[in-house]
């Protein structure tokens, strides 16, 4: 088995329907932007209990558009969690704004409200948060501190789609909300994103945004400083293919999780996150904790062909950019995100997925830890 690949990390789910809407986009003469993205905006925006949806070419710039739409500036402060993916930082610090790392929760790896409290400055004008893995966060406190404060919120829901908190879908819950299409993502338009709103004067800014300041895109009016973030059709009609099974793909990783839960609440020398009451968890991620972590990914990749993933391997502030101080932030002590980021370690997660498998991922990973 040595060096042959059995396993992967993840497998998008791409087949026929989504061919047949990229074949319907060539007869049509449609490729930029046009129908399917008006079609995928709405359907999005239905599932996601949202009254706009605004689709753009990829979750980086939906933050990007998100924050400078919430008039995040130079100087202002940006309270999110020490764990996340690059962007959720790197475009606080586009703004010339002040990201502020803040320590996360051993039980779920989400932003922890209560540090949320103890980060607030003069300076903070506001809360960015992740659903890890689509693992929900505690969403009702976190608005209750920006309401509390006065501070702006928004939900980075990267790997939301699919969640339920207390019944409501993730991914669209805050004044502004992001969301990624990437080909690794539950949901894949290849590349793309989406920003959500409730707000009709902010989906008219982030339209205007997403084309370059025109209020109506071909009027050759730039009303704002903006840029080309637009979606094309090709990518929109695969999302709409994709929608259609939405799911049964977060059905499928449910019931991945549950097998892999079932195999590992006896391993003592595993921690496995927890999921709160009320809340459904769309596994985007299946996070586990073990101690030598490296070693023993590099022995599932070598030996037995199942590849894995560190998401993430440092604290954001540990990143280069930040670490070499040329771009400026505050950290706060987060004695939880290094403890986790050293430790986790993402498993192979996907419907299709087999039992066997997973079975055999599970019994890989128990001889390495003997």
């Amino acid at each position: 088995m040595k060096n042959k690949l059995l396993i992967p990390w993840a497998k998008p789910d791409i087949g026929i329907e989504e061919f047949k809407q990229i074949q319907s986009s060539f007869k049509s003469n449609w490729l930029t932007q046009g129908p399917k993205v008006k079609e995928f905006e709405k359907k999005m925006a239905n599932f996601c209990n949202s009254k706009y949806g605004i689709a753009v070419s990829n979750g980086t710039s939906a933050l990007d558009i998100a924050y400078k739409t919430l008039k995040i500036k130079e100087g202002d402060e940006v309270i999110l969690p020490a764990l996340s993916y690059f962007s959720t930082a790197s475009m606080i610090t586009y703004q010339k704004a002040i990201p502020v790392f803040v320590d996360i929760k051993q039980n779920n790896f989400n932003l922890d409200p209560q540090k949320i409290q103890q980060a607030i400055s003069k300076r903070t004008k506001a809360i960015a948060f992740i659903d890890y893995g689509g693992n929900p966060s505690q969403l009702n406190e976190i608005l209750n501190i920006g309401k509390k404060y006065n501070i702006k919120v928004l939900q980075d829901g990267a790997q939301s789609l699919g969640a339920l908190y207390k019944g409501k879908p993730m991914g669209a819950n805050t004044p502004i909300s992001t969301m990624s299409f990437h080909m690794a993502k539950i949901l894949s338009t290849v590349e793309g994103g989406m920003i959500f709103t409730n707000n009709k004067k902010l989906k008219n800014e982030i339209v205007m945004r997403r084309s370059h300041g025109e209020k109506k895109p071909g009027d050759y009016k730039h009303n704002i400083l903006g840029y080309n973030a637009r979606m094309t059709d090709l990518q929109a009609g695969i999302g709409l293919a994709q929608l259609d099974k939405l799911n049964f793909f977060v059905k499928k990783r449910q019931e991945v999780a549950k097998l892999y839960d079932s195999l590992f609440k006896n391993c003592k020398n595993i921690i496995l996150p927890e999921t709160n009451k009320n809340c459904k968890n769309a596994y985007f991620f299946y996070p586990i904790l073990l101690k030598n972590r490296d070693r023993i990914a590099k022995r599932l990749k070598k030996i037995y062909g199942i590849d894995t993933r560190v998401a993430y391997r440092y604290p954001l502030y540990k990143q280069n950019l930040y670490k070499s101080k040329k771009a400026r932030f505050v950290k706060k002590n987060c004695p939880v995100a290094e403890k986790i980021s050293s430790r986790i370690l993402n498993l192979p997660i996907y419907p299709s997925l087999k039992n066997k498998e997973v079975q055999y991922i599970f019994n890989s990973i128990y001889k390495e830890m003997k």
